[in-house]
């Protein structure tokens, strides 16, 4: 790519102020798409976004060919294909999936999925009323996929035509466009996801109000995020992957987030610090990667071998739990329900 993006000044998306502080001019780390991007802090409410931001005419330039997240296909998720009778039998005995046929899945299995039990609350919400979920920002499905197998009536909502296009492989009942445009019907859906998208939205504030109208009065919305408050941040700075600039158009900690859903008409009842190696190494790779010196280079061609990354994400996982337990995870899960 070598358009550089144009970028215009915008208010707050959370309360509209047009006063901030600019605390850098970062470039894209990740996908190199040309330009430098200002970090900025509202000055009334402390939120953390991009103002100057992308042109948002031209926000799709942001994401190359080779968008994570746009590639992969709609194929069903790991945790089925390698256990599905122990993940049913847990749905079925520990989150209200009565309706599986699940079976014993024998000793081995349901010791398994005891000690699997915060990953598959982690990957399944409880069930709730009549099964209805949309996941806003579905990509190409796969937790559509997902959901259906365990026998959600799913729908989503993605802004990309070509994920949009394989995640109708899963279901038909899928809006291409900004979630703000989508017109489901109020109170269709008894759950509504949304993960890693809110912070790629210019209009943040009106997609969460959106997603609440279409919650029903007893749902249950779940939105995640990278946690700009946590460790990684305040270690990598700049080159923290949670920041994919010029992607992420705002950055929430826990207050800004709560705030936002509360402006919404929402309340978060509960949040949980999650816990990403992943990110870790990318911040890593970053900003191996910008530094001079031979010992920098191999540091990387270590991190970049399959036993560098195994040994990284190894150790990175026996610290995580220290992060989730400080309130420093790399992202956060919001569980929120209309006010």
């Amino acid at each position: 790519m070598s358009t550089v993006l144009q970028l215009e000044a915008v208010a707050c998306p959370l309360c509209g102020g047009r006063e901030v502080d600019t605390l850098g001019w970062l470039h894209d780390v990740a996908l190199g798409v040309p330009g430098r991007f200002p970090l900025a802090r509202c000055r009334g409410c402390g939120l953390l976004h991009q103002n100057p931001r992308v042109r948002e005419d031209q926000l799709d330039l942001a994401y190359p060919d080779n968008y994570p997240a746009h590639a992969r296909d709609a194929e069903m998720p790991r945790i089925l294909r390698r256990a599905g009778p122990a993940v049913r039998w847990a749905l079925a005995t520990q989150l209200g999936y009565a309706h599986l046929d699940a079976g014993d899945p024998g000793p081995r299995g349901r010791a398994w999925a005891r000690l699997r039990r915060r990953k598959i609350r982690e990957n399944f919400p409880p069930w709730i009323g009549q099964g209805r979920l949309l996941d806003v920002g579905c990509a190409t499905g796969r937790f559509l996929h997902q959901m259906k197998a365990v026998g959600w009536r799913v729908a989503g909502v993605e802004i990309d035509p070509v994920a949009a296009a394989k995640a109708k492989s899963v279901t038909p009942d899928v809006f291409v466009g900004d979630p703000v445009e989508a017109s489901f019907a109020s109170a269709s859906f008894d759950v509504v996801t949304s993960f890693h998208v809110v912070e790629h939205l210019p209009r943040p504030l009106a997609a969460l109000e959106q997603m609440l109208r279409w919650l029903t009065p007893t749902g249950l919305m779940i939105v995640e995020v990278p946690n700009a408050g946590g460790a990684g941040g305040r270690m990598f700075g700049r080159y923290w992957s949670g920041l994919d600039f010029p992607r992420h158009l705002t950055h929430f900690t826990p207050a800004t987030m709560a705030a936002m859903v509360e402006r919404a008409g929402g309340r978060v009842i509960g949040a949980s610090h999650r816990t990403k190696p992943r990110y870790l190494t990318r911040s890593l790779r970053h900003w191996l990667r910008d530094q001079p010196g031979t010992r920098h280079r191999i540091a990387l061609a270590a991190l970049d071998s399959g036993f560098g990354r195994g040994a990284a994400k190894l150790t990175l996982e026996l610290l995580m739990p220290i992060n989730r337990r400080l309130g420093l995870g790399e992202a956060v899960r919001y569980f929120i329900r209309r006010a």
